[in-house]
């Protein structure tokens, strides 16, 4: 199950979404204008995001460059839905980093193609994650290794997470600076990532010269282990 959040004002339409979403076994929430999602935004966030474009205050395009320039937003997919129907306003929005344009009036089975596509390309920030004996369980927020429990700080399970969100994939300190400290730059004199990638390590039992877990790549990053 994903979560899907819906920016839309037109009441109608709004009801419409909730229902689709629903139907296809997903949460839903929905809000009507920029002010409601970054409220919501305080204290969780969305797996995709349906957006209109013909919002009051804030229209749909500056909505979707903040989201952009977030980096706790920036990888979560967004799926424009707009009666602008233009060649230049799909541009537009697939430029400014939309995931997909559907144009109103939408066909159900098309926008829930869209939807199912767009979640295809993603791991559900709320999906229980494995590599190997190590189990993260982000709903709660808990992290077991051989089947006990590990006390993590916010930032080492947001640390964790990251790394287990791309399994055996190089993610370089930029990338972490960026999307797990929200760091406008990619350098850090603090060390800041060495300094938590240390501490994760010694609360799993892992060691950075027999790795269990998260492999040094040296000059560049770190890499979870899948355990395969």
């Amino acid at each position: 199950m994903a979560v899907i959040w819906t920016v839309e004002d037109e009441e109608t339409i709004s009801i419409l979404l909730v229902k689709i979403i629903k139907s296809m076994g997903h949460e839903s929430v929905h809000c009507v204008d920029a002010d409601e999602l970054n409220r919501q935004m305080k204290t969780s966030l969305p797996d995709l995001m349906l957006l209109d474009l013909m919002l009051r205050g804030k229209d749909g395009y500056q909505i979707l460059v903040d989201w952009k320039k977030d980096p706790r937003t920036r990888n979560i997919p967004v799926i424009i839905l707009s009666a602008r129907s233009t060649e230049r306003d799909k541009v537009k929005g697939l430029d400014l980093g939309a995931e997909d344009y559907v144009t109103k009036p939408f066909s159900v089975s098309e926008l829930k193609a869209r939807i199912n596509t767009a979640l295809r390309r993603i791991v559900p920030a709320s999906q229980k994650l494995e590599a190997g004996a190590l189990v993260l369980e982000p709903d709660e927020r808990q992290a077991f290794v051989d089947g006990e429990a590990v006390s993590l700080t916010t930032q080492e399970f947001q640390l964790l997470h990251y790394l287990a969100r791309h399994p055996g994939q190089l993610v370089t300190r930029a990338q972490l600076l960026t999307d797990v400290w929200g760091y406008q730059s990619e350098t850090d004199t603090s060390r800041t990532v060495d300094y938590h990638i240390r501490s994760l390590r010694k609360k799993l039992g892992d060691e950075a010269s027999n790795p269990r877990f998260i492999e040094t790549v040296h000059g560049s990053g770190y890499r979870l282990l899948t355990g395969e």
